[in-house]
């Protein structure tokens, strides 16, 4: 065991430890862990573990140096937010912080049972550490309310402590507006804006992926020395090819993606290894476990499929202490008609073997392969049955696991999916757990969108059905629900629930302005992209004035912490300004959103770089409709080139974003007489649309429709009106099963399409469609 105890003042003190717990009786005190004993390597997959630190930390010099500016910072508390998809590396960042400061610094993490056992013992008001403490906390969307109440404790402190405090939060994912950094950080009334304070930087810091080959050959070389055995793996002899290979790859920047690549090598040799995507990656390593359980299992003669399956739900837990595991395990086998299996302690002893860790069984590591591993073993239940008594059984960890497998593995299996749905019929009266639940899942996933409608309406029906209901927890209702139903396709809903969001915080901000005024800002942002949406243009641009008037006045008094809304909210009300024909002043406002973003981007481009694309995307809109079209090509193109590498890093958040700036370089190509790019980045555009819809065809038919009308119009540019035809006749079909279904959302859309589609059969000299046209005229206007 490695460990370190301080005692003080203040019946407080932090203790660090490596494995095992140790506790002076009388002392509250807070139990930190640097996984000491995780750092044993039994097999191969244990070393694709961050515990074990089995490779040097390579590529990560920026990312370290930013986080010791972070601890180095003069003020007392600060909190940090670090995000990245599974494999991007903050755990292993997080943890060799930890390694290099623990001489001076009280540094680690902090458990899921230590969090809350420490929170329900000492008010953070009072508590003194006697050394300066970094604490990181992993899966922060799993304690949001917690942290949301850590914090406001932390900061109603009315002395100023001996020692500097850090908390370090990581997640996959963060939002500004909703979810669980809302809930941590935007919550808990007049303390939000302390809570705010303490964030450095103010917006959650997304990983980025390794940039250099250097670092990805080096990552990869390291990974095979350690496990390769017998014969040679086989690989190029020319380092600069197998180095501009995993430049190529899509997951080359993903230090986890890599090094499980190098391990699959020692077994398919380097052709196929590389040639595999990220599920079968991931996949191709699950089976090896799965072999290595069935294996083990049929050594103590017990049933491999039974040491399999609870494995997996070992997995879903994210780990099981043996008396509980035991108990499970007993049920588990009558539920699944495997009751002679072996019983509860053999198989105990087995996975504890297998998978060991202190008091208790592991879950299968990292997430990915547990998450592959899981879907091996349970695919056939669609019914999610085994998922549901796991919850029963261990709770919110099941969540956790089941969303991370699901934008994991979407691709692949809809069955997470499936799950989740089935634990939210669960707890459709719990509101607690629907609202841990609802801060869980990243607003922006496109996988995950029909699920965030389903908890955001549920939880706003048992907010309305409540005799104690607070004002201010509906407003955010109302706001979560816009959010997800504008993002679910259903727009008229999402901008009446907008609507009331903002009649209700215009309300309580009159009441705690310094509290509400910027949940009035933001929901005022968002009441006037609904407004855009259903083409109440007009509506629109008084509101979003009202939104920027609100956050320059917030700019002003805390720069730090509403630059970045500020910038949005400009640049939200340059769309505005150009959807009336107000050009002059539109350019104006979206140039001062794209200056704005860009002096963000050089403090913070790992937090920024994503606005700064949406930013000079506009903006090259805005430069055409003023016939400035070298300069708007230009910020088009730049737009394209970030965007094009976040798709890659992310491509279920930023595909999205990508084709967009496609569809909008197409056009500045088009203006500057460069047709054959012109068409070739059209159909880039289609392409990644088509893929879209076939997921989520509410959303995005009507961008597939608009990106054909805009293929359509680069083939008849260089093939001839007639070439054009069937790609807008595509159009038309695309969006027409949507417009029936919803003619008033998509009216201005199918207006539009349809007179383009029209306007091409004329120029090829054929009739337009009248069998598909037919149900579609009732609907349509003669304004556009």
């Amino acid at each position: 065991m490695s460990g370190v105890c301080i005692a003080g003042t203040g019946n407080t003190f932090v203790q660090i430890t490596g494995n095992g717990n140790t506790v002076v009786a009388g002392h509250a005190y807070l139990t930190l862990t640097r996984f000491v004993a995780r750092r044993q390597i039994r097999q191969d997959l244990d070393r694709l573990s961050p515990y074990t630190l089995s490779t040097p930390l390579l590529g990560r010099e920026a990312e370290s140096a930013s986080l010791h500016t972070f601890l180095n910072d003069p003020r007392s508390i600060l909190a940090r937010v670090l995000i990245g998809g599974g494999g991007s590396g903050k755990t292993r960042l997080a943890l060799e912080l930890c390694e290099k400061i623990a001489g001076g610094w009280n540094a680690g993490f902090v458990t899921r049972t230590e969090l809350r056992r420490f929170f329900a013992e000492q008010n953070l008001s009072d508590w003194g550490w006697q050394k300066p403490t970094l604490i990181v906390v992993d899966y922060a969307a799993e304690h949001a309310e917690l942290l949301r109440d850590w914090l406001d404790e932390l900061t109603d402190r009315t002395t100023e402590p001996a020692h500097v405090l850090r908390l370090l939060l990581l997640e996959r994912h963060a939002s500004t507006e909703t979810g669980w950094w809302a809930t941590v950080f935007a919550s808990g009334g007049f303390r939000a804006a302390s809570k705010r304070s303490v964030l450095d930087p103010p917006e959650p810091v997304p990983m980025r992926p390794l940039v250099a080959g250097d670092d990805r050959l080096a990552l990869l070389k390291h990974m095979l020395k350690q496990a390769s055995s017998g014969p040679p793996i086989s690989t190029p002899t020319d380092d600069a090819a197998l180095r501009e290979k995993l430049m190529q790859l899509a997951w080359g920047g993903d230090p986890l993606f890599v090094m499980m690549a190098a391990l699959a090598m020692v077994k398919l040799g380097h052709t196929k290894a590389l040639s595999l995507n990220r599920v079968d990656l991931a996949d191709e390593l699950a089976g090896r476990e799965a072999d290595r359980l069935k294996e083990l299992a049929r050594s103590r003669s017990l049933d491999p499929a039974l040491v399999q399956h609870l494995a997996a739900c070992v997995t879903l837990a994210q780990g099981v202490a043996r008396e509980d595991f035991e108990g499970f395990a007993a049920n588990e086998k009558i539920a699944i008609h495997r009751p002679g299996g072996g019983d509860a302690a053999e198989l105990a002893d087995v996975l504890e073997e297998a998978l060991p860790r202190a008091n208790g069984i592991a879950p299968i590591l990292p997430d990915l392969i547990g998450g592959a591993l899981v879907l091996r073993i349970l695919r056939r239940d669609a019914r999610g049955a085994t998922v549901l008594r796991c919850h029963a059984a261990f709770g919110r960890p099941v969540i956790e696991s089941v969303i991370r497998c699901a934008q994991d593995f979407a691709e692949s299996s809809r069955a997470p999916l499936q799950w989740l749905h089935r634990i939210v019929d669960e707890l459709s009266e719990n509101e607690t757990e629907l609202a841990s639940l609802e801060a869980s899942m990243p607003i922006e996933s496109v996988v995950l969108r029909d699920l965030n409608l389903q908890v955001a309406e549920q939880l706003y029906f048992l907010c309305i059905a409540r005799e104690d209901g607070a004002p201010d927890r509906l407003a955010a209702a109302l706001h979560g629900l816009a959010v997800a139903r504008a993002m679910a396709g259903r727009p008229e809903d999402a901008l009446q629930n907008a609507q009331d969001a903002v009649d209700l915080y215009r309300a309580l901000a009159k009441e705690q302005p310094v509290v509400l005024r910027p949940n009035l800002a933001m929901s005022l942002n968002s009441l006037a992209t609904r407004l855009s949406e259903l083409g109440r243009r007009e509506s629109a641009l008084p509101v979003a004035q009202e939104a920027v008037a609100l956050y320059r006045a917030l700019d002003v008094e805390q720069p730090d912490a509403f630059r970045a809304g500020l910038a949005m909210s400009v640049n939200n009300l340059a769309n505005r300004l150009a959807e009336l024909e107000m050009r002059e002043p539109a350019l104006q406002f979206a140039r001062e959103a794209a200056d704005k973003y860009r002096a963000l981007d050089v403090d913070r481009p790992d937090v920024f770089r994503p606005d700064l694309a949406m930013a000079l995307n506009n903006l090259s809109n805005r430069l055409a409709e003023s016939g400035e079209f070298e300069p708007a090509w230009e910020r088009a193109r730049e737009a394209v080139n970030i965007r094009r590498t976040l798709a890659a890093e992310l491509p279920d958040e930023f595909r999205p974003d990508l084709a967009i700036s496609l569809h909008t370089l197409s056009n500045r190509l088009a203006e500057l007489g460069r047709r054959a790019p012109a068409l070739q980045t059209a159909q880039e555009a289609v392409e990644i649309y088509r893929k879209l819809s076939a997921g989520q065809p509410d959303v995005f038919r009507p961008h597939l429709a608009s990106s054909l009308i805009v293929l359509s119009l680069r083939a008849r540019e260089v093939h001839g009106a007639v070439s054009a035809v069937p790609i807008a006749r595509e159009a038309v079909v695309a969006l027409a099963a949507v417009f029936l279904q919803h003619p008033g959302a998509h009216s201005r859309w199918m207006n539009q399409i349809v007179g383009d589609y029209r306007q091409i059969c004329a120029a090829a000299g054929q009739e337009p469609d009248a069998e598909l046209l037919a149900p579609l005229i009732p609907h349509l206007s003669d304004k556009e």
